[in-house]
């Protein structure tokens, strides 16, 4: 589980990172770091053309369910793509990896998930071996949940607020687990390109995951989905893209190839990383 590699790092010496000081990004680099590769954080507004000329691999992990406004659903998921792809041309990448979301479509579908889409066809177009993970939902251990799972803990009055039913199921990833993915198809010479399903052990109704990540009692309280839809008019805090996001079931897509199992992650179950008190 992330107690050393069973393959040689030596081919790899540097890994490019665009998006690195995310949940994922820094879990990551802390990841590759006790291989004693060299990890280049790139963010937003970075030369990448410069970054990624000499990189052995590039991580994309910029992205975002909930960006500043709706109006930059394209630039945070689809344009940093496109930037990255431009950056790769004439560089010594000898894959790029992509972190992107189970549901991405063309077409009708919400901005997220439209955009992701577009994100993992221009990866494919790039002209550069592209491993692309679905990857569901992260959480990360009591003392940095992330974002996600920060906003199912109790805050005033042991009252957690759940959009929808609760009854939607969740294929909850370890944030240890995904790190430990990401860092072997970085530096496994072998690692095939394509996409694949990045999911936990087992799917949770998200009621069930409140109460567990909750050390004392909870009272959830549920806004019902079209109440949830409405509010994303005028909520800034709830984009209609998030709402839509989080009122479906995220769960490994059907025939898609299991990444931890093709990586030989044996993974952490939530009762393992959030022990009961």
């Amino acid at each position: 589980r992330g107690s050393g590699m069973f393959f040689s790092a030596r081919r790899v010496s540097t890994v490019a990172i665009v998006g690195a000081s995310g949940q994922v990004g820094i879990a990551l680099r802390g990841r590759l770091a006790r291989e004693r590769v060299g990890v280049r954080p790139l963010g937003w507004g970075d030369d990448l053309h410069a970054a990624l000329k000499d990189a052995d691999a590039v991580v994309h992990l910029a992205g975002a369910l909930r960006p500043r406004d709706q109006g930059t659903y394209r630039e945070a998921n689809r344009d940093t793509v496109a930037a990255t792809c431009a950056a790769l041309e004439g560089s010594a990448a000898r894959r790029v990896l992509f972190l992107s979301f189970p549901g991405a479509a063309a077409g009708p579908a919400t901005p997220y998930l439209r955009y992701k889409a577009g994100a993992e066809g221009l990866l494919r177009d790039c002209g550069f071996p592209a491993v692309i993970f679905r990857c569901a939902h992260v959480y990360g251990p009591p003392e940095q949940p992330g974002p996600t799972a920060s906003a199912m803990l109790a805050r005033r009055r042991g009252v957690v607020w759940v959009l929808g039913p609760g009854t939607q199921r969740y294929a909850w990833i370890a944030l240890e687990d995904v790190a430990e993915v990401l860092a072997r198809a970085v530096l496994d010479p072998d690692a095939p390109a394509g996409t694949f399903s990045l999911a936990g052990p087992r799917a949770y109704p998200v009621d069930e995951f409140v109460r567990h990540i909750n050390p004392g009692p909870v009272r959830i309280r549920h806004l019902p989905a079209w109440a949830a839809r409405l509010a994303s008019h005028v909520v800034p805090a709830l984009p209609w893209p998030l709402v839509d996001v989080m009122l479906r079931d995220c769960l490994p897509e059907a025939g898609a190839q299991d990444a931890a199992r093709l990586f030989g992650v044996t993974q952490h179950p939530l009762t393992e990383v959030w022990p009961r008190l």
